[in-house]
């Protein structure tokens, strides 16, 4: 009697194979493999599957932002923590040692002013050991955290050149800015990014900048050479 055994290997849907044990010449066992087509699907199964993908894919995608953002949130959050704690500290020091190490970095008096929102006489009152309130010796402590935070933990060496630049080639909004607007959180997370592109910072400290500093005057390189000037229409 012929005995005929079936095997699945694989996935059973590609192949299957026949182990036929009626011809045995030499005491072994002879196979055969066959390859079983799946069933071809319609465009309507194609189209509803592909649909069903990028559903999923949308999802992950949405779950993945969503992810991103809580994170950025709490990485946030933990940076101005530490900013705070290193700013209290800072102010029990010497008003006059904080601006002198404000100094050294490279700010200008005007700049240390502005981040502080005093006047340049008082500013000047300061140098000369006039007592601040409170409240600007925290404001002066706060920037010289900052400044020690971005150059401890994130090597930006010449931190007072970095506020001062343009945080886009197609706006004039700098670091400084951002600190007399008193938004050291967005200022962090461009410090603790600042390989990154900065828009997506810009666009929630100036909804809109793009439009605000738009220009419709182009610059290009004449016949001759020499560079000129050309409205945009």
């Amino acid at each position: 009697m012929r005995k005929v055994y079936l095997e699945v290997v694989g996935d059973p849907t590609s192949y299957i194979k026949v182990a036929d044990t009626s011809y045995e010449p030499t005491g072994g066992r002879i196979r055969r493999y066959e390859r079983i087509e799946p069933p071809t699907q319609t465009i309507s199964e194609v189209v509803e599957d592909m649909g069903f993908i990028r559903n999923r894919t949308q999802l992950l995608v949405d779950d993945s932002r969503d992810l991103h953002r809580s994170a950025d949130e709490l990485h946030t959050g933990a940076l101005v923590d530490k900013l705070q704690t290193e700013a209290h500290r800072l102010a029990g020091d010497e008003l006059l040692t904080l601006l002198e190490e404000l100094s050294v970095l490279g700010f200008s008096w005007r700049d240390i002013a502005r981040a502080a929102k005093v006047s340049m006489p008082a500013l000047r009152k300061w140098r000369m050991g006039a007592p601040a309130t409170g409240e600007n010796r925290k404001k002066v402590a706060t920037l010289v955290a900052l400044c020690r935070i971005a150059k401890r933990d994130y090597h930006i060496n010449d931190i007072a050149g970095w506020l001062e630049t343009p945080l886009h080639s197609n706006a004039p909004i700098t670091g400084l800015d951002m600190i007399s607007a008193n938004r050291y959180d967005l200022l962090l997370r461009l410090i603790s990014t600042h390989r990154e592109n900065p828009e997506h910072v810009l666009e929630e400290f100036k909804p809109g900048w793009r439009r605000q500093y738009e220009s419709n005057i182009e610059m290009f390189t004449g016949p001759d050479g020499m560079p000129g000037l050309c409205l945009i229409d």
